[in-house]
């Protein structure tokens, strides 16, 4: 194994530590980000999947650690860890694997975009998830309120990580659509990866046109929806013969 993959099996192995023993989540998130500099610098910068799997996990790991001082917040560091956790198996499958070759301008721009994209909407979505059950459940029993996370405060992380979250994502699916349509002759063909990325940042745009008429579970559903397709084509469609660059072969 090399030194990337064994930093990235450290930090799995400190992540799934760190939700019982917190302290190890610092470790293994500063391992995750080892094993992404380790990669990049035998195979170049954002050569693969595993680097962004490894970069994201690392830092959603640090914002979820920044929440072990706000109990109430419980529920979004669980899902930022678990989900770190998926980032980093995802990477142990993908760092093996050769990856493809794009500009690095392109590779800069599309990949740096996503990257941002994806660790926003990790928290954006988890906060709005989180603030839109609690909604739900404050309206049925308004004497709980004191037991949850104030509902302003997670409004404002929903609000403010969202934002960027689509904005990079924008950014990102429109760089890609730019050089598929130079590469291939076409911005977009039915190919698992594409499609999910844009079915994505549709439903995401979908969010934003009806946020204010929204509540309650299809508020939450339409959340996790767009966040899955996006999830999906990142950790998921470079298995099924995608004609991305970061493909990967079983």
């Amino acid at each position: 194994m090399s030194l990337a993959g064994l930093l990235a099996l450290g930090g799995v192995v400190g992540l799934a530590l760190g939700l019982f023993w917190p302290r190890a989540l610092h470790p293994g998130a500063l391992l995750y980000l080892g094993a992404a500099l380790a990669d990049a610098l035998a195979k170049g910068v954002f050569s693969g999947p595993a680097q962004p799997a490894l970069l994201l996990g690392g830092l959603l790991t640090l914002r979820g650690e920044s929440l072990l001082q706000r109990p109430w917040m419980a529920p979004l560091r669980r899902y930022l860890l678990f989900l770190a956790l998926l980032l980093g198996l995802f990477a142990l499958k993908a760092l093996p694997h050769p990856g493809g070759e794009l500009p690095l301008v392109l590779t800069l721009l599309h990949g740096g975009a996503f990257l941002v994209a994806y660790l926003a909407l990790a928290v954006g979505v988890g906060a709005g998830v989180m603030g839109a059950l609690q909604d739900l459940r404050l309206r049925q029993t308004p004497e709980k309120a004191v037991e949850n996370a104030p509902l302003w405060s997670l409004r404002r992380l929903e609000q403010g990580y969202l934002r960027v979250g689509y904005l990079a994502a924008t950014l990102g699916l429109g760089s890609g659509m730019a050089w598929a349509w130079g590469y291939f002759g076409s911005p977009l063909a039915l190919d698992p990866k594409e499609v999910s990325a844009l079915l994505g940042w549709l439903s995401l745009t979908f969010y934003f046109l009806l946020e204010e008429r929204l509540k309650g579970f299809p508020r939450a559903g339409l959340l996790l929806l767009s966040y899955a397709l996006l999830l999906f084509a990142f950790l998921g469609a470079p298995f099924l013969g995608s004609r991305h660059p970061s493909r990967l072969t079983f």
